[in-house]
């Protein structure tokens, strides 16, 4: 039996349409026992090779689950064929047990509207939103990104990290940080990183650039062309599929680069000194699960962190071994070092994103 379906289609048809679209795909054949009905909510169907892929390999891993029919559903920013973002997101709540989303605009359709679906089931993944009928994984992000920025140090102090031969030697440290769009979940992140590279470079600084989107690579080839122009050391991409563009650029001009959400050595495999890794696909998975097997945790916001191995970094080890480079056992000491502190508290990193949206109680 077909259990995955795609229903991007229900986007040319209209509201009244979409409902009985999602009712006909997710809906047990006659006969079977009712089916746990999941709808994964994504702004873009493209693959980005990294947040939204781990988000659909969660959700494949889930289907897996006795009772358990998934569909993924697309819900531009701008809309599609006359239907608002927020009309495709009220269809998915009228036909799904469970809709699973991420993203600050559908994060804020979701605390708008989950009190118009209290029989609805709602996985909130990478914000805190605290209702019954919500339960939310965020991630403690900054602590990865603290210790991506400290990596970073340790190879400039090893010469590990070259400059581009415009900058004379001795000069600080200049690296970047290209953000798809301004979220609010990227503070954290932001932040752990700065103080991850001064830490161990107090005299570095970190240039900020935002694509505008995270949906093209053109913008964010652009906004990283800009940025390398400044010569920066190093570039971290945190701009979906707008960073594949930004990792393109990076790689014409030889400048080393960090990946998110997965392991992104795949790309750039001599120039990905590492990735700052979320658990995505672990959080659909868990929280489908959990659904399904009635634990669901509503009004619960569930934190993944370097502890319980939600978020951490890929070894340098693995770039090291790409580019032919012997890697001094120090910087790994010191990353050791680095993360134990973080996990018994010794060092503490502000969680710049809000707890919570709202309480919706």
């Amino acid at each position: 039996m077909k259990k995955c379906f795609d229903i991007t289609r229900l986007l040319c048809l209209s509201v009244l349409l979409s409902v009985f679209y999602f009712s006909s795909v997710l809906a047990a054949p006659a006969g079977e026992a009712p089916a746990l009905r999941v709808a994964l909510l994504l702004e873009d169907a493209a693959p980005d090779r990294g947040w939204n892929d781990l988000l659909r390999q969660g959700l494949e891993q889930a289907r897996k689950e006795p009772g358990v029919r998934t569909a993924v559903v697309v819900a531009p920013p701008q809309g599609s064929n006359g239907l608002t973002q927020e009309d495709i997101f009220r269809a998915a709540a009228r036909q799904a047990d469970l809709v699973l989303l991420s993203g600050a605009r559908l994060h804020e359709i979701l605390r708008n509207n989950a009190a118009n679906f209290r029989q609805t089931k709602f996985g909130c993944i990478d914000t805190g939103i605290r209702a019954a009928n919500i339960m939310c994984v965020t991630f403690a992000d900054e602590q990865a990104a603290f210790l991506a920025g400290a990596l970073l140090s340790q190879l400039h102090r090893h010469g590990l990290l070259p400059a581009p031969r415009t900058r004379a030697a001795g000069d600080e440290l200049p690296l970047g940080w290209l953000a798809g769009e301004d979220d609010p979940q990227l503070k954290s992140m932001l932040n752990g990183f700065v103080e991850g590279v001064r830490l161990e470079s107090p005299g570095a600084r970190v240039i900020n650039g935002v694509a505008g989107s995270y949906s093209s690579p053109e913008k964010g080839r652009a906004k990283a062309e800009e940025l390398l122009g400044l010569d920066i050391n190093a570039l971290a991409v945190l701009a979906g599929r707008a960073g594949l563009g930004a990792v393109e650029a990076a790689i014409a001009r030889g400048r080393p680069l960090v990946g998110v959400d997965k392991d992104q050595q795949f790309l750039a495999p001599k120039l990905m000194l590492t990735s700052i890794v979320k658990r995505a696909d672990r959080a659909v998975f868990e929280i489908v699960k959990a659904t399904a097997r009635g634990a669901f945790a509503g009004n619960e916001i569930i934190t993944y962190d370097l502890a319980n191995g939600g978020v951490d970094i890929v070894s340098p080890q693995v770039w090291a071994r790409h580019a032919g480079v012997r890697l001094p056992a120090a910087i790994e000491r010191r990353l050791a070092e680095l993360r134990l502190e973080l996990t018994r508290g010794g060092i503490r990193l502000p969680s710049l994103r809000d707890r919570t949206l709202c309480n919706c109680r």
